[in-house]
């Protein structure tokens, strides 16, 4: 008789099992969820990081194409508060015979259609070069609506992604790119600085 009763101690029985099963699903389920947030998370700072890192390096050859024109080069001559998507000038190579060497003219802009920055020399012409230096540029610059409205609180109406304000001899320049990290969610990042025509 004891012997029968042991066994009927023993194990498990299916109601035990099944409410066993079911708790280590749950666990497992919410360590699974977790983990996918985690990754979500990781994956959203580090593609703001990266588009961080993509507009300082946009905006820094920005400026640096710019610094080394003469003011009288800008075009367009429109002066603020006036923002321009595109920007023509010319940079100083030097002097030869007392007189200041200029380059081709080149030329700075935002491609509206597909986002592109790029930069380009003798545009328009038979002899042109032109390089795409981003694809991730925004319609708009951050916070800014096509409304004749000045949104984002900078006293500029309507600035598209990449903007140029000529003040005097300085350029402000202000870029706003975009990316997607997941379906209808977008990140942006803006930068703006400012550079004064060296020649």
């Amino acid at each position: 008789m004891n012997c029968a009763r042991a066994r009927r101690r023993a194990g498990f029985t299916v109601l035990e099992t099944v409410i066993s099963m079911a708790l280590i699903g749950l666990v497992l389920t919410k360590l699974t969820l977790v983990m996918d947030e985690a990754r979500r998370a990781h994956q959203g700072e580090s593609a703001a990081m990266q588009l961080e890192d993509q507009a300082m390096a946009l905006i820094d050859r920005i400026s640096y194409a710019i610094v080394g024109s003469a003011r009288e080069s800008l075009d367009p001559a429109l002066l603020a508060p006036f923002p321009m998507a595109e920007i023509r000038f010319q940079v100083s190579l030097g002097v030869e015979d007392g007189k200041v060497v200029w380059s081709d003219p080149e030329k700075i802009g935002l491609e509206e259609e597909t986002g592109q920055v790029y930069w380009g020399q003798n545009v328009g012409e038979p002899n042109e070069r032109r390089v795409v230096w981003a694809n991730t540029v925004s319609e708009m610059l951050e916070d800014e609506l096509m409304n004749g409205v000045d949104d984002n609180g900078n006293e500029l109406v309507n600035e598209l992604g990449l903007a140029f304000v000529v003040d005097d001899k300085s350029v402000t320049i202000r870029l706003s790119l975009e990316r997607e990290v997941e379906e209808n969610k977008r990140i942006q990042v803006t930068k703006e600085t400012t550079v004064t025509c060296r020649n």
